[in-house]
């Protein structure tokens, strides 16, 4: 596997430490760091062999995606080749990083363990799209280290529902973790679907079409949709049961920090939104004959990023003020 540059694979390193770090003090308590390097560790090692799996049995790289012109042809992508292999991944890890904590570890850590699973994949999966775009590897390290590590965690969150439930249960219910991957999977294939036609035509001729937008928009729009309000409601019930159940969130001391945090997401809401109207008007200005100098990839990207940066700004907004 060949690694991004240093300074892009820095930038992603920093990404993930910054998730890492919300998800161990969302919660009322860290979960023990030998569990979360176990965690990221074996998400890292899972998604390396899924990699190798791949590379050996079928076709990847940017050229895989130039027959997935329609929905028809992208869904059944999205399962097999998406869904189904990299939320097996996922799964996999966190039940193997659990084992050696298997008897002590709470409900709440299981639900973290899945997250930092969720970061090591995202490290591998991002460095290697770093790779790919050469001369934009620190925008695509940056974008995809927030943005698609989030996506990662968001879908872990969903899984990580049902493994809380599997630990809460004594480790008994093993449909627990079975059904949870499969709804992770399936919201994994129907994110990415809507998608795949877009990038598709972008990648075959450097534009897109009208027609494809709107034929593909409700798919993105639902397969975002569910991804998000699944992933933020799974994680608001597994902090609000992790708090329920530790006496340390009745604490004063605890309650400031708590105050804090959800001074913080208020501030970055509202930086968000402003964020978005200012993407908005360069995305409108960029289409006006008078943008003509911002068509090109680059620029492309950047407002792509630019708009989804504010909309992760709301969403961690939101996530921080589910601080217990």
């Amino acid at each position: 596997m060949t690694l991004a540059p240093i300074p892009a694979l820095v930038a992603v390193l920093f990404c993930a430490a910054l998730f890492i770090l919300l998800f161990q003090y969302l919660f009322p308590r860290p979960a023990p760091w030998r569990l979360a390097g176990a965690a990221l560790l074996a998400g890292i090692l899972c998604t390396l062999l899924l990699s190798v799996m791949l590379h050996r049995f079928v076709e990847t790289g940017l050229s895989s995606f130039d027959g997935l012109t329609s929905l028809s042809a992208a869904l059944p992508f999205a399962i097999w080749r998406i869904g189904l292999p990299e939320e097996a991944a996922k799964s996999l890890a966190a039940l193997l990083a659990l084992i050696p904590f298997w008897r002590r570890a709470t409900p709440a850590q299981a639900f973290q363990t899945s997250l930092f699973v969720a970061v090591g994949f995202a490290i591998v999966e991002n460095q290697g799209y770093a790779t790919a775009f050469g001369q934009h590897a620190m925008l695509m390290a940056f974008g995809r280290g927030f943005l698609a590590t989030l996506t990662h965690s968001l879908l872990a969150m969903i899984f990580g529902l049902f493994l809380m439930r599997f630990a809460a249960r004594g480790w008994r219910d093993w449909h627990l973790p079975v059904i949870g991957y499969l709804v992770a999977a399936g919201a994994h294939a129907l994110y990415d679907t809507g998608m795949l036609p877009i990038l598709s035509e972008f990648l075959r001729t450097n534009n897109v079409s009208t027609p494809t937008v709107v034929t593909a928009a409700p798919v993105v729009v639902g397969g975002i949709a569910l991804v998000l309000v699944g992933g933020l409601w799974s994680l608001r019930h597994a902090i609000r049961r992790a708090a329920a159940e530790d006496e340390i969130s009745a604490d004063p001391r605890h309650q400031a920090v708590v105050r804090r945090w959800r001074w913080s997401g208020n501030l970055l809401l509202l930086l968000g939104l402003v964020g978005l109207v200012a993407a908005i008007a360069t995305g409108i200005y960029a289409e006006s004959p008078e943008g003509g100098d911002m068509a090109d990839l680059g620029a492309a990207l950047l407002i792509a990023i630019g708009f989804a940066a504010t909309v992760f700004a709301m969403v961690l907004g939101w996530v921080l003020r589910q601080k217990r």
